[in-house]
């Protein structure tokens, strides 16, 4: 059912209530610090003057969801159901779904001028590929599976810490990841697995109890990033024409901005 959000007046096809004051936002407004939450402050007030720490559990109508995927799934209790308005994720697998056919097209003066070659990044030819080889993709099952995953993971992440964090952790983890992958190696690289492992681990750290299907068995999300990252460790120097060590970067930044925005979620609730 859509809602009217109480700061803005956007129609929001999934709005959220807050817990703390009961009025009905949209995902920019969702946060209690971005609509100043009454209720909020009322709780802080209530716990300094009690001196203990009130807790007012979910609603019972809590959305249940069950994603199952070929090699990644997800399935748990989260009132963060994939949006159907506007959302930044989708907008990048639009572009790189449009890219991809300009790949087919141009080819092979595209990829030279938009896949990032470290030689050439490394002198200052082509800087700008540090962030446009993220949109450009190997093949149409490389473009496929990244983008199903990005589909999948990326509005939970999104609607959790809003758009501006989540394009911050996205090209974030995509140009750690082109760095990365220039320390070890100097073959060229194109795709958006570093940018969605940052993804990946950066929800795994802020909803850690999600669960996952990782070629049909059942796991949690952590348990599920330690898998993919000890692959990428015993795989690097393996010469299987996958930029692992551009993987692990991203997923270390993902790790960081976790960490960041898990701690600064507790700082604004006190």
């Amino acid at each position: 059912m859509a809602g009217i959000c109480s700061i803005c007046g956007k129609k929001e096809m999934l709005p959220y209530k807050c817990k703390y004051c009961g009025w009905t936002y949209c995902s920019e407004h969702r946060l209690p610090e971005n609509h100043n939450c009454p209720g909020l402050d009322k709780l802080k007030t209530q716990v300094r003057e009690s001196g203990s720490i009130m807790y007012q559990p979910e609603p019972e109508t809590t959305n249940k969801y069950t994603i199952g995927l070929p090699g990644l799934g997800h399935r748990g209790r989260s009132p963060y159901a994939i949006p159907i308005s506007r959302n930044y994720s989708l907008y990048i697998i639009m572009l790189c779904v449009v890219t991809f056919f300009l790949q087919l097209i141009f080819r092979p003066y595209f990829d030279y001028y938009f896949m990032f070659i470290p030689q050439l990044a490394a002198v200052v030819v082509h800087p700008w590929t540090v962030f446009t080889y993220m949109f450009l993709h190997g093949s149409g099952s490389h473009l496929f599976f990244n983008m199903l995953v990005l589909f999948f993971f990326g509005p939970t992440l999104e609607r959790k810490i809003g758009s501006h964090k989540f394009l911050i952790v996205y090209f974030g983890a995509g140009l750690l990841s082109a760095l990365g992958h220039m320390i070890f190696s100097g073959s060229p690289v194109v795709g958006a697995s570093g940018a969605i492992y940052g993804i990946f681990a950066c929800l795994a750290l802020l909803d850690p109890d999600i669960r996952v299907y990782v070629y049909f068995f059942p796991m949690k999300i952590t348990q599920a990033l330690v898998l993919f990252a000890l692959v990428d460790i015993l795989m690097m120097g393996s010469n299987d024409m996958i930029a692992h060590a551009a993987h692990l970067s991203g997923l270390v930044f993902g790790l960081y901005m976790g960490f960041k925005i898990k701690k600064e979620m507790k700082r604004s609730v006190w």
